[in-house]
């Protein structure tokens, strides 16, 4: 079983708010989690002490919060812990070492990692933090309103760690979480949103990021995603596609949580190893999307498989979607030089979907223009009404139908020439005068 050497020195404000929760809390959850502890607590925080601890052949971290400065850390009542320049023998060489010390990660861990330290993580500046009460008895993390978000964040390292997974993918879910609970903590308290995210800035990883503290087989997980557009729905569905493998071939069994953009589905490993989950976002308007995926294969340590913990990003560039628009059919009646259009048609997508709730601009003539406003309905299909006078012989005219695109669907129009009757009034009416005209011409004639 791998062991933690959990350093809690217990003398002053900082260690009296912090550690309470490392001789709880902390040491509670990592056993849970199959990891056996060693507790160094207040008195027993001194330098012979951990030099002792780490020769436990099961060693395998070192965490807790101490006070630091670039070239060291201190335990109880100051006294010095560990500097640079110190003997280090084999058996740190088997340690991850991620302290809760300012400065450390300037110089101290940087060197332990040159003396053959696996990992290691170290403030490059000081680490604060904000409390709610001076008094904590440390078995849980709500306790305190406010240091909750630090500790929450913190310790998702060594939990991480603890349950089989690198050294690497437990810092950055371990980053990733500062940043969650500061924003979680800005709903709550500014300072204290400002100083978990300024600590998750300077909290550095150095080292090996595949170092484990467990041993089993090594898994992978082999992923794919794309993401498919609904331009009438306004949403996008984040597909990721996986399978969990080994050496010797698939995984079968177990559970794999996928999270983007903090929405999460766990899905089942199909008995082939592979895995499908799809998550749907909506959208209001169509510019660059981003969506942030995480695939975490939590592993089987009864079977002896370990974790695994993948991210990537995908981004959806703004597109816009050919239409055709189309006039269906145009029904004309003439009253006199009055001529009524009622025009109907229909507007759909490159994929024949029906367009709904769209402007249509329906125009009739060629000089001077008649214009109808109208919009397609559920199924896409508009229907306009329009009148306009033509001369009394003119039987055609241009009915014109255009869509003028937006933020999601481009333009299209249609043309078609609409017939109609003559004005027989205005034309029998000249036929009558025009015989009437040469009636009298000719009565005329015949009385010369």
């Amino acid at each position: 079983m791998a062991k933690l050497v959990i350093v809690a020195p217990y003398y002053e404000i900082a260690t009296y708010l912090w550690n309470p929760f490392l001789r709880g809390w902390v040491k509670r959850e990592l056993e849970k989690r199959g990891a056996g502890t060693i507790l160094l607590w207040a008195d027993d925080a001194r330098r012979d002490k951990l030099f002792d601890a780490v020769k436990d052949p099961d060693a395998r971290g070192v965490l807790g919060a101490m006070h630091g400065w670039e070239e060291g850390i201190v335990g109880q009542y100051n006294w010095v812990l560990l500097r640079v320049g110190d003997s280090i023998g084999p058996e740190w060489k088997k340690l991850c070492f991620a302290p809760v010390s300012c400065l450390v990660g300037q110089k101290l861990v940087p060197w332990l990692v040159e003396q053959g330290i696996p990992a290691g993580i170290g403030e490059v500046t000081e680490y604060w933090f904000t409390a709610e009460k001076m008094q904590h008895q440390g078995d849980d993390p709500n306790e305190d309103a406010l240091m909750k978000y630090y500790l929450l964040a913190e310790y998702t390292f060594w939990y991480r760690l603890a349950e089989g997974f690198t050294a690497g993918e437990a810092y950055r879910m371990m980053i990733r979480e500062y940043l969650r609970q500061a924003a979680l903590a800005k709903q709550v308290d500014e300072e204290t949103a400002y100083y978990v995210s300024y600590d998750a800035q300077n909290r550095k990883f150095f080292g090996d990021p595949d170092f484990r503290i467990r041993e089993g087989v090594e898994t992978e997980v082999q992923y794919s995603v794309h993401v498919e557009v609904n331009h009438r729905e306004r949403t996008d569905t984040v597909v990721v596609h996986g399978a969990v493998v080994t050496e010797k071939g698939y995984v079968s069994g177990g559970r794999v949580k996928v999270i983007v953009n903090d929405e999460k589905q766990e899905v089942e490993l199909s008995q082939d190893g592979t895995f499908k989950a799809a998550l749907t976002f909506k959208w209001e308007r169509n510019e660059r999307r981003e969506y942030d995926v995480q695939i975490i294969y939590e592993g089987n340590l009864a079977r002896g498989y370990l974790p695994r913990y993948v991210e990537t990003k995908v981004v959806v560039e703004p597109t816009t979607v050919p239409t055709k628009l189309e006039i269906a059919e145009i029904l004309t009646e003439r009253s006199g030089p009055v001529v009524t259009f009622r025009v109907y048609g229909k507007l759909v997508d490159a994929k024949e979907q029906p367009v709904p709730d769209r402007e249509v601009e329906v125009v009739v003539g060629d000089g001077e223009l008649r214009r109808a406003y109208t919009r397609t309905n559920t199924y896409g299909v508009f229907a306009a009404k329009l009148e306009k006078s033509f001369p009394p012989l003119q039987m055609k005219a241009i009915v014109t139908a255009k869509f003028r695109g937006d933020d999601m669907y481009q333009g299209s129009e249609d043309s078609k020439v609409a017939e109609f009757p003559p004005n027989w009034d205005v034309i029998w009416t000249v036929l009558g005068a025009i015989a009437i005209v040469a009636a009298a011409v000719a009565l005329l004639l015949l009385l010369l």
